[in-house]
């Protein structure tokens, strides 16, 4: 049976929790509809709290993902799931892990070895996007992928130093993939996607970008990556957010040290590596080496 995750997250009352307990639970794939169904009268007998959907929901939610992936397929955008093995290993360790993942272009920027996620604020200072664009340039041809979030300010300039470099970079959006947002960054999409780069979202076509899908977005960007570089940020901003989780998942955290509130009260977490601009590169990589070895260890047997 194919798109498992997506057929049961297209359920009703079917969310990733749930799916979350289906996944450790089955022993195999199911082959049909009939097999999901047991599977989840299974779960309900071990967990009050499971809904067990009918065969009739089972049916429909199935007729709807393999529409879903028939209609990606026409904007030639491909969809992977947890239960792959190219599944993008980092990914499977995180909390909270996406369990479906919709992409264009190439998939080798996403499981590229070596990843670094810059990012920073949408109104940054020219300094700061300069920042953005030489440390993206310089890591590209370092053949690292450039992970960011097609925002406007920082974001752009990481994705654009990279471009510029001839490297991989990933977009991750908070929307499906049919709809780029901003609306000013379509170009630039584009662009990616010609250059060997990616676009890459865990919302099928259709989705629109809602306020929670921003923060839902910022744990995949540090979470593909070893670690995230934060040029710019303000103390409330979708910065801190990828920030916070970089911590979480025991990336590295890396951190310009300007005046800016946002960068000031990450400096002042011991864990978090101050940097001033390239003549910093050096103690970056060390950083990076070190939790792409950690990563290694925890996902050997994965």
């Amino acid at each position: 049976m194919e798109n498992i995750i997506l057929t049961l997250l297209s359920i009703p009352k079917v969310g990733r929790k749930s799916v979350d307990y289906f996944i450790r639970y089955m022993k195999e794939k199911p082959k049909n509809e009939n097999d999901i169904v047991d599977i989840f009268v299974s779960l309900k007998n071990a967990n009050k709290k499971i809904k067990v959907p009918t065969l009739e929901e089972v049916k429909l939610a199935r007729e709807k993902a393999n529409e879903i992936v028939r209609l990606s397929k026409e904007q030639n955008i491909e969809t992977i799931d947890i239960l792959d093995n190219k599944f993008p290993t980092r990914l499977k360790i995180i909390e909270n892990y996406p369990q479906i993942l919709f992409y264009k272009g190439n998939y080798n920027a996403l499981i590229n070895d070596y990843s670094l996620a810059i990012i920073g604020s949408r109104e940054a200072s020219s300094n700061s996007e300069n920042n953005a664009y030489e440390m993206a340039n310089y890591f590209a041809k370092e053949t690292y992928s450039i992970v960011s979030g097609l925002a406007l300010g920082c974001d752009t300039y990481a994705h654009k130093g990279c471009l510029d470099a001839k490297g991989m970079t990933v977009a991750v959006l908070s929307s499906g993939l049919d709809s780029i947002y901003p609306a000013q960054n379509r170009e630039l999409a584009e662009r990616i996607i010609e250059s060997d780069g990616c676009l890459l979202s865990e919302y099928p076509i259709g989705f629109a970008s809602f306020k929670n899908n921003f923060i839902e977005r910022d744990r995949i960007e540090s979470g593909l990556s070893l670690g995230t570089i934060v040029v710019e940020a303000t103390v409330k901003s979708g910065t801190m957010h990828t920030a916070n989780f970089t911590l979480q998942q025991e990336r590295a955290l890396i951190c310009f040290n300007i005046p800016k509130d946002g960068n000031k009260l990450l400096l002042e977490k011991n864990n978090v590596l101050s940097i001033n601009g390239k003549d910093d590169i050096f103690k970056i990589k060390q950083e990076l080496e070190k939790v792409k070895n950690n990563l290694e260890n925890k996902t050997r047997d994965i």
